[in-house]
Parts: C-alpha cells; sequence; structure tokens
C-alpha cells in the first residue's frame, strides 16, 4: 500500500484525460486499460488507481479494487469522494467497522454532505446498529429533504422493525421523488407481506423484476420477498425457484470474494474431524481465574445452536426476567477464535495454553462484552449467538464452568430457512445461498457441536423450538431451572419487551408476535424441492427426535 502523501510521478496528461472520458461515459473496461497500462510503466497518480479499482469493483474483486482505493487515497488522503468510494467499497466487503471508520474521516472533512451520511448509515445498517442508521440517514435528509435513497432506507428500517405505517409514509415520499427507488419498493412489499396482502405485493414487485435495469442488492432482496409473496399465496413451486434464483445471484455477487480461499465448511469439516477422534471426556485444566472487571455475572451462559433453530425467540423470552442480562449475536470470540479453528494445529495450541495465556484471552473476551454494551455483573449473563456451536471447543477450554443452552429446530425446517432468508452474506452465510451446501454445512456443524458436547465436560441443555410452541410455559420453567432462576411471569409478555429492544437477528419480526405455530414443519410443502438433501438431515432429524415422515 502507498503511504500517505506519496509524492505524483509524471503521467501524460492526455492519458488522464482519456481515463476520465471513458470513466465518465461509463466504460470502466476502457479506464482500467488505460490505467493498469501507465502504472506498469512505472507511472504514479490517484486516478490511475482509481479507474483500476471502480472495475475491479464492478467485477467483484473486492479486495483488489480496495487496495488500488487505497493506494489512491495515499497520494490524496483527504479526498472526501475517494474517501467515500473506499468505504463503500469495504462495506461490500462486510469490513463495516473499517468502512464506518472511513465514512468518518469524509464527514469530518466534509460533514454537510448528505451522501457520506447515507453512505455510514447503510454501512452501520449492515453492521447491524439499526439506530445508528436511522441517525446517519436522518442527517443526510437534514441536508437534503429530497433525498430519495435516505427516506427509503429509513423506510426499510421501519418495515423490518414492524412500524407499517411510517414505512409506508417514509417510502411513498422517496417515490414522489423518484418513482424508481428500490428500497422505497422493498419497504412497501415488506409492509405488505407482514399484513398478509401477498397479491398486493406480488403486483408491486413484478413489474420491477422484469425490468433488466434493476439489479444487484435490489433484485436480490425484491426476489426474497417475491418468493415470501408466492410461499404466502400457497405456490410453492413459484416461491421455491424466486428463492433459488434470488441465492444464484448472491452467489455469483460473491463469489469472486472468496475464490482462492477455503470454504467454511471444509475448515469445520476438518475440526469435527480432529474431535471425533478425540478420546472421551477430555479432562479440564482450565481453572477460569481471569478477572471480570467487576462485573462478575451469576452465570455465565453461552445460547446456541444453528440460525434459524430458535435462538432469538429463547433469547427474547429470558431477556424478559428481571435476573438476566443478554447480548444478541456479537461477535465476542472473535478477537482469537478464528486462529484455533483456521490455523495449521491450531486445536492442538488451543489444548496446549498456559493457564496465563487462557487469563489473558479470558480478559479479551470480558471487555470485547463490555464494549458491546453487555453488562454481566450479578445477573444471569447470556451471549447468543447460533454459530457458537462451531466454538464450543473454545469455549470449553476457556470458560469450563459455563453453562450451554443448545437450541434444536427440525434440521429440514432449518436448512429449508436458511436458504430462504436473507443474511448479509460473509463466509459462513455463503454457505446457505445452495441448498446441498446448507444441508451440509448443518452437517458438519453439529458434528462440531454433538464432539464437543461428548468429549468436553460441559453443563448443557438441549431446548426444542416445537416443544417450546406446544408448551410455552412448562418448556420456559426447565430453562428456568437449569439456569437457577425462578419462574417470572415477565417471561410471558417477551413479544412486547421485545418491540422495545433493538434486534439484530432476521428474525426480528416474528419474536415481536405473539407464540405462534407456523414455524413448525414448513419443511414439508417444499419436500418436492428439498428431496436432495433429505438424506444428508435425516440421521439428524432421527437423532433430535423428529419424525422420519
Amino acid at each position: 500500500m502507498v503511504s500517505a502523501s506519496q509524492p505524483l510521478t509524471q503521467v501524460d496528461p492526455v492519458v488522464l484525460q482519456a481515463i476520465s472520458r471513458a470513466a465518465g461515459s461509463g466504460n470502466l473496461k476502457a479506464a482500467f486499460d488505460l490505467a493498469h497500462q501507465a502504472i506498469q510503466r512505472g507511472q504514479q497518480h490517484p486516478i490511475l488507481f482509481n479507474a483500476r479499482a471502480l472495475w475491479l469493483q464492478q467485477l467483484g474483486r473486492l479486495p483488489e479494487a480496495a487496495d488500488n482505493f487505497q493506494q489512491a487515497r495515499g497520494f490524496t488522503p483527504n479526498d472526501p469522494n475517494l474517501l467515500n468510494a473506499l468505504g463503500l467499497c469495504l462495506a461490500r466487503m462486510n469490513r463495516t467497522d473499517e468502512a464506518v471508520g472511513v465514512f468518518e474521516e469524509a464527514i469530518a472533512l466534509s460533514p454537510r454532505v448528505p451522501q457520506t451520511h447515507f453512505h455510514k448509515g447503510w454501512a452501520l445498517g449492515q453492521r447491524g446498529d439499526q439506530k445508528g442508521a436511522r441517525e446517519s440517514y436522518t442527517r443526510a435528509i437534514n441536508l437534503n429533504p429530497n433525498y430519495a435513497e435516505a427516506l427509503a432506507g429509513i423506510a426499510a428500517l421501519d418495515a423490518r422493525e414492524g412500524n407499517r405505517e411510517s414505512a409506508r409514509q417514509f417510502a411513498q415520499k422517496a417515490l414522489r421523488i423518484n418513482p424508481r427507488e428500490p428500497t422505497a419498493v422493498v419497504a412497501l412489499a415488506m409492509a405488505d407481506i407482514a399484513e398478509g396482502a401477498f397479491q398486493a405485493a406480488e403486483e408491486r414487485l413484478r413489474p420491477f423484476l422484469s425490468d433488466p435495469s434493476v439489479g444487484g442488492q435490489p433484485r436480490v432482496l425484491m426476489l426474497g420477498l417475491y418468493a415470501d409473496a408466492m410461499d404466502g399465496l400457497d405456490r410453492p413451486e413459484e416461491a421455491f425457484a424466486a428463492y433459488r434464483t434470488k441465492n444464484e445471484e448472491l452467489f455469483r455477487l460473491h463469489q469472486p470474494r472468496f475464490a482462492g480461499r477455503r470454504r467454511a465448511i471444509d475448515i469445520f469439516s476438518d475440526v469435527a474431524s480432529y474431535l471425533e477422534q478425540l478420546p472421551d471426556r477430555q479432562p479440564s485444566a482450565s481453572q477460569e481465574t481471569a478477572a471480570r472487571g467487576g462485573d462478575e455475572p451469576r452465570e455465565h451462559v453461552f445460547l446456541l445452536g444453528f440460525l434459524r433453530s430458535g435462538t432469538t425467540l429463547l433469547e427474547q423470552v429470558l431477556g424478559s426476567h428481571p435476573d438476566v442480562a443478554v447480548l444478541e449475536e456479537r461477535e465476542t470470540l472473535s478477537d482469537f477464535a478464528p486462529a484455533f479453528l483456521t490455523e495449521k494445529n491450531g486445536l492442538e495450541k488451543l489444548a496446549d495454553l498456559s493457564e496465563e495465556e487462557l487469563s489473558k484471552i479470558r480478559a479479551q473476551y470480558w471487555a470485547r462484552v463490555r464494549e458491546f454494551g453487555g453488562e454481566p455483573a450479578g445477573k444471569v449473563f447470556i451471549d447468543k449467538q447460533p454459530l457458537n456451536t462451531f466454538n464450543l471447543p473454545i469455549i470449553a477450554k476457556l470458560f469450563p464452568h459455563a453453562k450451554i443452552l443448545f437450541a434444536l429446530r427440525d434440521p429440514r425446517d432449518v436448512v429449508f430457512s436458511c436458504f430462504r432468508r436473507h443474511f448479509e452474506v460473509n463466509a459462513t452465510m455463503f454457505e446457505f445461498l445452495r441448498l446441498d451446501d446448507a444441508a451440509r454445512f448443518y452437517d458438519v456443524v453439529m458434528r462440531v457441536g454433538t464432539a464437543s458436547l461428548k468429549k468436553f465436560p460441559m453443563s448443557v441443555h438441549r431446548h426444542r423450538y416445537e416443544d417450546m410452541v406446544e408448551d410455552f410455559e412448562k418448556q420456559v420453567r426447565a430453562v428456568c431451572d437449569f439456569l437457577g432462576i425462578a419462574w417470572d411471569d415477565s417471561m410471558r409478555n417477551f413479544s412486547e419487551s421485545a418491540k422495545a429492544r433493538e434486534i439484530r437477528s432476521p428474525s426480528v419480526l416474528q419474536v415481536r408476535r405473539k407464540l405462534y405455530r407456523e414455524g413448525v414443519d414448513q419443511w414439508r410443502k417444499y419436500e418436492r424441492q428439498i428431496a436432495g438433501i433429505l438424506p444428508i438431515l435425516a440421521p439428524w432429524a432421527e437423532k433430535f427426535g423428529y419424525p422420519r415422515d
């Protein structure tokens, strides 16, 4: 990377003008070719690196694009436009913390540019900070009341949170400014579907899906909503076709990001194989004596399992209890866990850590908990992250006295739900874009979880989503007994208290409803379409007590 304030080399002004003309006319490939040739001749100028970055970004080669934006930034570190471009590239790579930081630099340089506030809001929304996203969108609108994209952004936030009247107001205002604003259409379709107006959603979305000018992320979101509308109209073949098309477009968009990297499914397959060959009931040498900065919880609990297994519902129920503190879907282990799971001999290194090393890592964990707003002092503290299942070997080593709440749901419902729902695509969520990959990934993660619970001495309670739907109080009382807390009547009203919380999960609308049965046996409507993955999931369905037919 070029360092800040690099001197410019002599560049033919005719070349720079040609690059600018090509980029201005939309011919990014020609601009890239001219810039690349100049750089190979030893010339350096921000326009050259910026031109290369724009074309690489269009090809989906985002890491290379980000590197070229950074090199351009080395020459002009105080260019707000360049910072905006870099921030958007980082956000598309899910490097949202970095993206937000870059946008904040741009805002510090030019605080009255509405576009930068809008971009920051988009990155914050990707990060799960809905409150921050709303604030940034509002600043953009204050600077430009006719900023259709920011108005639509607020509409989408409102629709996601179930504030349908407000969502419609903001979306309609955006559409009066720009009748083709795609996010506003998405927000209205979300409101339609939430109200059961599936035919209205279909009619709203169909013209945009047949428009070749609507592409990228807006088209993907529309396809997912169109599929949900078809599902609501009990047209499963059309719904499945739309889900599959949505995911194939996402696969095509994001595959270049992961080219040349080991897939998550392969990494965790190796972890599972390693754990399965260990002798049973590994002894724990850890004493878990690290100081927690005065924030000692009464109990330390990890709520995990798999995505779409009812973890958000259970977390909201327990979070309604006055003696419970919850932390929802934060990466509290990400500072250190990947090295043990992805590096060669990482699990052997984990097993050999000294107590001093373990204490330092625990301190990192608790610092991260506090950074994310966790308040564990004196409470039953629940760290909820569904896919911490594949971190169970690390949890067992670091926190041998922690309790494990393992959430279960029919594997066929879980995998199909992961396939049909929209997640921000990272290396893990990439595995859900194709149905057979999603099933194999579920199989691998359950192998890791099962082997971990067999090999390491941990206190675990298995909680089935369907059982809670069938007999809410009995199942929640059993969880309370496991956690050492008394039943509290506030847990019956979890849907009301959930409305006051910021929920990061895609399940936000479901958990703000009262308990319902529609989530049980959803897979049966699509049994023919998912027949190919049923043999992969059948052993787990049997193991967890779900009927074969």
